[in-house]
């Protein structure tokens, strides 16, 4: 097979899988690690993919405009519910728990409803305040502050000073982007701040987005991908993608779909 026949496969596999890795190119096209190198650098210098350890991801996922809340809550709902259940897994009745803003918390408080009768949640999402006021053994505390009505949450020297004064067992954190090279993403700058208030006073980090927000680019950093947190997604996500990310030494964990 001639080189650019074989680029041209390794791209197509690339728009179909998101992520191809090194090991799997070697076993498809029956060629040495060399060949599969040489072929991935001519084709970042081509702006066709960008190279990542053990492998490389699809080109071309720049900064995406950031939706409203409202349209995000009616994006990708099956998806966020499904790694709502996955994330539940991790939680125990009686934990202490800090949860973050954004539509996949919404999503992910109202699972908790369904599937605990005791918790105590901490939040500065007004959303997630509604959802679990009231309900049961819930204890839950909202971190006020300014308000930032686009996002129906709170922010600010308040908000992180509260933050700041309450250590929880479990924190989790719904970003809207995430890639191998640029880490933990989001747009807000005032709730990025408070999501690493979160990160830095939790035992535990669970970082919960769906399957589209994988190699997609926000234009703050939150976090580096660090493999002490546990990452959390739905069944969308490639084997490939798995794959290039367990490469990388981060462990995803995807709702598994019942048949």
């Amino acid at each position: 097979m001639l080189a650019k026949e074989r680029q041209n496969k390794i791209y197509s596999l690339l728009q179909r899988n998101g992520a191809v890795t090194v090991a799997n190119l070697i076993k498809v096209f029956d060629v040495s690690i060399e060949t599969v190198r040489r072929d991935l650098l001519l084709m970042e210098k081509e702006g066709l993919l960008n190279r990542v350890h053990g492998g490389a991801v699809a080109a071309g996922n720049g900064i995406r405009p950031q939706q409203s809340l409202n349209a995000r809550n009616k994006e990708n709902s099956d998806k966020k519910r499904n790694l709502a259940y996955k994330a539940t897994q991790f939680i125990s009745e009686g934990d202490f728990i800090f949860v973050d803003s954004g539509s996949t918390a919404i999503i992910f408080a109202e699972v908790l409803r369904e599937k605990f009768s005791k918790l105590t949640v901490v939040t500065h999402s007004v959303d997630v305040f509604d959802v679990l006021r009231g309900y049961a053994d819930f204890e839950v505390i909202l971190c006020g502050g300014h308000y930032m009505s686009e996002e129906n949450a709170f922010y600010g020297m308040l908000t992180m000073d509260m933050v700041g004064e309450i250590c929880t067992q479990k924190a989790f954190v719904c970003p809207s982007a995430i890639s191998i090279d640029k880490g933990i993403c989001d747009y807000q700058p005032e709730l990025c701040e408070v999501q690493k208030k979160i990160i830095d006073n939790a035992d535990k980090v669970f970082i919960l987005l769906d399957s589209s927000k994988f190699e997609k680019r926000a234009p703050l950093k939150i976090s580096d991908l660090k493999e002490e947190y546990c990452y959390i997604s739905d069944e969308g996500l490639s084997k490939e993608v798995l794959k290039l990310y367990k490469e990388n030494n981060i462990e995803v964990y995807t709702w598994e779909e019942k048949k």
